[in-house]
């Protein structure tokens, strides 16, 4: 078992299977190529943590986020991620947090396939999304069913 050592979160065990490759790297950070996707218990949130430096980002399921998320995935991307179909890869979205709320990044997903462990983040050009749209809670919940 390998371990992170994160000033943000602590120490972090790891699983192999837990390890992403980002050949492209991930926007703002170009330069990482490996990830660790981490949940955050009791939370729908996950942490994806670089192995060997100090950056990290929340990411949430766009499902959990938004409904009737959806886009096309280029040929490029289902090669890079060695997807045998659509349906073999998760869609998560960049959680940021301004002035205490918090938002997601709809217009650039992590996509990650936990089959070959690779992972990008894809800019969707063909629609217009916004980079911040507001992730509303209701009780402590997050308000799913917002439509984009």
């Amino acid at each position: 078992m390998r371990q992170i050592q994160s000033k943000a979160y602590g120490v972090l065990n790891l699983n192999e299977n837990q390890i992403y490759e980002f050949e492209a790297g991930i926007l703002g950070v170009s330069d990482i190529f490996h990830y660790a996707l981490f949940p955050m218990e009791g939370t729908p949130f996950f942490i994806l943590h670089a192995l060997e430096e100090e950056v990290s980002f929340v990411l949430l399921p766009a499902h959990e986020a938004v409904l009737d998320y959806s886009f096309q995935i280029s040929d490029e991307i289902t090669e890079i991620l060695a997807l045998n179909s659509p349906e073999d890869v998760g869609v998560m979205v960049v959680v940021n947090i301004q002035q205490e709320e918090l938002f997601v990044n709809l217009m650039a997903p992590v996509l990650l396939s936990p089959y070959s462990l690779k992972g990008c983040q894809y800019i969707i050009k063909d629609q217009e999304l916004p980079i911040r749209y507001p992730l509303k809670t209701e009780g402590g919940r997050l308000n799913v069913g917002a439509e984009t």
